[in-house]
């Protein structure tokens, strides 16, 4: 019986990606105990936040980690989902798209995410489709986490503190990699401050 493919399931909205999100996909890389990172950019928001075409946000995350090698990729399957697509629908349909593989799902997850996790869509059943296997990633500040869970912190780098200085006019380079800020720049990303975004 062959091993199961192992894979850290990192979802958002990416709009931009930042060093974080790199940083992240290491991290859940490089930790061990899983073969590869997918991550799934939301075809669109829960709460119908306008972000930038899902083909771009899938292209530049694709560039900000292509450096990481074929084993950390983008999974754009929320573009063949209705919107919104829930993390429990995403991970069940990810799980149907690979019937004839053995695949076990560890979910990536934002410190403030998990603490709302009893909020979230079907939760339980989410919780038992990826086994309890949860990485929790805190920001600024190290945060506690559950006893089958482990805790990375990051720096106070947010993707909604880049939108705000690109529509400003303001320095943000160093906040994203390379490959994106050539993105943002050559077509002209994030113009409109965020509070006036139609």
């Amino acid at each position: 019986m062959s091993s199961p493919l192992r894979i850290a399931l990192y979802g958002g909205s990416f709009d931009p990606p930042h060093q974080c999100h790199v940083l992240v996909a290491t991290w859940a890389l490089c930790r061990g105990g899983v073969d590869e990172v997918w991550i799934t950019p939301a075809l669109g928001h829960a709460f119908g936040k306008r972000m930038a075409p899902f083909e771009t946000r899938c292209r530049m995350v694709a560039a900000a980690v292509a450096h990481l090698g074929p084993h950390v990729r983008v999974e754009p399957i929320e573009g063949r989902l209705p919107v919104p697509s829930y993390t429990v629908d995403t991970v069940r349909a990810l799980l149907a798209e690979h019937p004839d593989q053995d695949v076990e799902v560890t979910l990536v997850m934002g410190a403030d995410a998990y603490a709302e996790r009893e909020r979230w869509k079907a939760w339980g059943e989410l919780e038992a489709l990826v086994g309890g296997r949860i990485l929790v990633v805190g920001r600024g500040v190290q945060v506690g986490n559950g006893a089958r869970n482990e805790t990375f912190a990051l720096p106070d780098l947010s993707s909604t503190e880049i939108r705000r200085r690109v529509a400003a006019h303001e320095p943000f380079w160093w906040m994203v990699p390379a490959p994106v800020l050539a993105t943002i720049e050559q077509e002209g990303l994030y113009q409109v401050p965020p509070e006036v975004a139609p």
